[in-house]
């Protein structure tokens, strides 16, 4: 129904009451952020219980024992199967983030040269710089192992060429999740100053898939400087044992430790009373500290562990204090340089603990440790997954401790007023980072000039010039130290473009304009990087944290924020959304999002008409159109359709079932106010990700992310039926076995009729030019580039074949596909304005208004009582061609109730004028 107005009592100056004028921008309030953790205050497993049900085998609710291993070994096999097949693979290269690091636990500087640096990523390998960190290279391997957690340098002269770098993290590898930590393959060796690296054979059982060796876990590397030159010998704490090798690693000995681990052939020390942290240091002259934890992998055990000491490395005394917790998980410690008779140690287990050990006699220092009855920010190990201790090398009593936060004490923390926050989360607001540092700490380490220090931290590594300043200034020497891990990454909508975004791992959201490897990237959000989305001519850039913190953003030309506002709907419970929250942009109008909240699928019909600089969530245009059959049934994916326009397929997980189970839900016309959803097909697991061909909404592939199961079903006739096209992904033909994680889609249409798909995983990226049921045959993408890392995400355009994808521990990479077919939104748009009547009428909560447009234009939609005068202004933005909703909820522009009556609404486009009538009865 078109009802163009002809004559309305209504003049242009009348029109801009109410209208924001450009002066706020001068005074744009800063975005919100949330903070960057493993989970929250109020659920603190929040980011674990996520990633476990996505990966947790639903028969038996656990991760398969020992995945990763299994999964790399079955990764090779593919490898080596189809190494005559790597010159049809595409071209990937990095696209950064060039200036944004990754969680660091291992870092050193070469004795002769300190500008010769050697930093390992947990996912991200071993890196090198020999310019103070100004730039980086990597050094190994991307289809390797590259999980690196200690790294040390042989010292004595004549030796120095040497290092060794320990691989596995026993405990927080979020790619993997709780139950599936992220081992090793033992111990790495490098004789050319750190260029390359050979793995130690002694240290590997050439099985990856089996937790058989101690060595699956390196927790700390030591070298005596003291050691004769004839001498080779290395000291290694691994899993429940210290070893000792004297040839350079070629064979080792147990020193302290669960007996006969080294010797154990079980093929699985999962259960073992061997200790679960340990840890050995040894100081320049030489004398030796060791750490063995009671906590182990079958729980407790008191008997022969605790902090012991010696001087030959062979015969070991216990000196554990009276007091150290009985239950005890892991240790750092460190040594004063300038008096090594002083050590300090920092222990998590039963409480939080700090001793002091200073000529023979222990002191508990542990008090003084910052809680939250504590001025400062409560020191936070979240269960020792950071944790780190050292002294500065000119004083003995000052001495920094690192958890979540940085913190320095002045007086050997036997006070608690001369404790300072130095790093970490901000001093003042703790939902953001502290200015160029960042939380989750792993290393200190103090340069030649001890008061400048480098910080190793789950951002990658930081430098300061000054430790000892009141406040504490850092700088970034992430210059090419791509080891940050995505969740998430989106590009821009228009041809030859290069703008992207992308969602991390405690590192927020970041934004790049740049092309090339070192292009620049800028933090837009914090907390833990969730979905993103961006619109056509860049117009919107849609980011999140976790839990569905939402936010529109536009920019000036200059590149600082126009405007940005808080779009998550009002009336859900943040720890009912996933920890990180899909949602998506309707492509057949970018002003519409589908969210996946709890139990429900939520639409918003117009995102232009939330009020900007509102730090809370809003009701405007939001309404839930499908919700799932049962509370238990999280939603974990959906996707809209282009080819017809409006087909939801969204995805749930059952959690509280016998056996989880993943359900998919088709809604047609998703975007009507009568949307209604159908299953149209379970599988047990958890689904990750639902793809619906862009240029054809019958052809639909699902992902199912757990191990163990089949992992990837297609569809050809809009979701009728479905069958299984894992193919050569799935290890045997009902998906048991070492097949990996399969976390995302991508369905391409090429110009002469054919296809190409993707598909993200554990490990690396894969493709297929055809499938063909469970004969699917995927080869790897990537191998040299993208290797085995976690693939969490890709993003497509179809107008120049742009892809992206996003790695947890590699950061991002990017092709061009050729021969990509351009695919258009096939929503048919009227060639005229057309205004339907709006509903309901009388109405007492809210009025909406529905119409389409032809082509995407500037908008106005006014509120007028029966006089003409404007009362309120629904928005004034540009508006995408399609249909639109426009809501009034019965209020003016302060945002107080109006009365009972008639009212209109006028709508103004390209110069012409339309509306309607509608009666408020409350």
């Amino acid at each position: 129904m078109n009802l163009k107005i002809g004559l309305l009592s209504i003049t242009l100056s009348v029109l801009i009451l109410g209208c924001e004028t450009s002066s706020r921008k001068n005074s744009i309030p800063p975005l919100p952020s949330a903070p960057s953790t493993i989970g929250t205050k109020e659920n603190p497993n929040a980011r674990f219980d996520y990633e476990r049900r996505m990966l947790v085998d639903p028969k038996t609710n656990k991760v398969p024992a020992d995945i990763h291993q299994k999964e790399f070994a079955f990764a090779r096999k593919i490898q080596k199967s189809q190494s005559n097949l790597r010159s049809r693979q595409e071209n990937w290269s990095l696209a950064g983030p060039h200036n944004v690091g990754g969680r660091t636990r291992a870092l050193a500087f070469d004795v002769r040269d300190e500008n010769v640096l050697l930093a390992g990523g947990v996912s991200g390998g071993m890196w090198r710089s020999t310019n103070g960190g100004i730039s980086w290279s990597r050094t190994t391997q991307p289809s390797a192992l590259n999980s690196v957690t200690s790294i040390v340098q042989d010292s004595r002269i004549g030796k120095r060429d040497s290092w060794y770098f320990g691989t596995g993290e026993l405990d927080g590898n979020s790619a993997r999740a709780s139950g599936a930590p992220y081992r090793g393959d033992g111990i790495f060796k490098s004789t050319d100053n750190g260029e390359s690296w050979d793995l130690l054979a002694s240290t590997s059982t050439n099985n990856p898939a089996s937790f058989d060796s101690p060595f699956n876990y390196v927790w700390n590397l030591a070298i005596n400087p003291l050691e004769p030159f004839s001498n080779d010998v290395v000291y290694a704490a691994i899993y429940g044992n210290i070893v000792r090798s004297t040839d350079g690693g070629n064979s080792w000995e147990k020193v302290l430790g669960e007996p006969n681990l080294l010797e154990d052939k079980s093929g699985d020390l999962n259960n073992s009373e061997a200790s679960f942290y340990t840890n050995v240091m040894i100081t320049p002259a030489g004398k030796m500290y060791a750490y063995l934890s009671t906590s182990t992998g079958s729980g407790f055990s008191g008997i022969n562990k605790g902090v012991f000491y010696s001087e030959d490395g062979i015969n070991w005394s216990n000196i554990t204090p009276t007091g150290f917790n009985s239950f005890s998980e892991r240790l750092v410690m460190s040594y004063a340089p300038s008096n090594e008779n002083i050590i300090y140690f920092l222990l998590e287990g039963t409480s939080l603990q700090l001793w002091k050990f200073q000529n023979g006699i222990w002191s508990n220092h542990s008090d003084q440790i910052p809680n939250e009855d504590s001025e400062l920010e409560a020191f936070d190990s979240q269960g020792s997954y950071n944790m780190v201790i050292k002294v500065h090398p000119e004083d003995p009593n000052t001495v920094f401790i690192g958890g979540t936060n940085l913190y320095r004490s002045t007086d050997g923390f036997t006070t608690t007023s001369n404790i300072t926050q130095i790093g970490g989360y901000d001093t003042e607001n703790v939902n953001q980072p502290y200015e160029n540092h960042h939380p989750d700490q792993h290393e200190l380490l103090f340069l030649s000039n001890s008061n400048q220090m480098l910080s190793s931290c789950d951002g990658g590594i930081f430098k300061t010039f000054d430790n000892r300043a009141a406040s504490v200034s850092w700088s970034s020497l992430n210059n090419g130290y791509v080891t940050s891990q995505f969740y998430t990454v989106a590009i821009s909508k228009d041809q030859g473009r290069n703008e992207m975004l992308g969602g991390m791992q405690d590192n927020g959201t970041y934004f790049s304009s740049g092309n090339g490897v070192n292009r620049s990237w800028s933090s837009v959000l914090g907390g833990d990087g969730s979905y993103c989305a961006t619109t056509p001519g860049n117009q919107f850039w849609y980011m999140s944290f976790q839990e569905a913190g939402i936010f529109k953003i536009s920019y000036e030309d200059d590149g600082g924020i126009d405007t940005w506002a808080k779009v998550d709907p009002k009336g859900v419970n943040r720890d009912n959304y996933l920890f990180i929250t899909p949602f998506v942009l309707d492509p057949n109008n970018y002003n519409r999002m589908y969210l996946a909240g709890d139990s429900a699928v939520w639409r918003n019909d117009n995102l232009s008409q939330i009020k900007p600089f509102k730090q809370v969530s809003t009701s405007v245009n939001w309404q839930v159109v499908s919700v799932a059959p049962s509370r238990s049934e999280n939603v974990t994916a959906l996707d809209i359709s282009t080819n017809p326009a409006h087909t939801l397929f969204f995805g749930t997980y059952n959690f509280m079932s016998g056996t989880p189970m993943g359900t998919v839900y088709k809604s047609t016309n998703a975007n009507s106010p009568s949307a209604e959803s159908e299953a149209v097909f379970s599988h047990e697991g958890y689904i990750s990700n639902i793809c619906i061909d862009p240029d054809d909404a019958s052809r639909i592939l699902v992902c199912f992310s757990n191990y163990n199961i089949l992992s990837l079903f297609w569809s050809d006739n809009g979701g009728q039926s479905f069958v299984e096209v894992g193919g050569n992904l799935e290890e045997n033909p009902d998906g048991s076995g070492n097949g990996p994680s399969i976390r995302w889609s991508e369905i391409i249409a090429l110009n002469d009729g054919s296809y190409k798909y993707f598909v993200g995983t554990s490990m690396g990226l894969y493709s297929t030019d055809q499938l063909v049921a469970n004969e699917t045959v995927w080869q790897q993408e990537g191998i040299e580039s993208i290797g085995n890392s976690v693939v969490t995400m890709m993003d497509y355009r179809s107008s120049d074949g742009k892809m992206a994808v996003a790695t947890h521990g590699n950061g991002i990479f990017e092709t061009n596909l050729f021969n990509t077919k351009p695919v258009t939104p096939g929503a048919d748009l009227e060639e005229n304005v057309s205004v339907a009547l709006g509903y309901p009428n009388p109405f007492e909560d809210e009025f909406h208004i529905r119409l389409s447009i032809p082509e995407e234009s500037e908008m106005t939609i006014h509120i007028t009582d029966v006089a003409g005068k404007v009362i309120r202004t629904l928005f004034s933005t540009s508006q995408y061609a399609g249909d639109i909703t426009a809501t009034w909820d019965g209020k003016n522009q302060s945002g107080n109730p109006v009365q009972n009556g008639l009212y209109h609404y006028l709508i103004i486009y390209q110069g012409n004028s339309y509306g309607g009538k509608m009666i408020l009865n409350k």
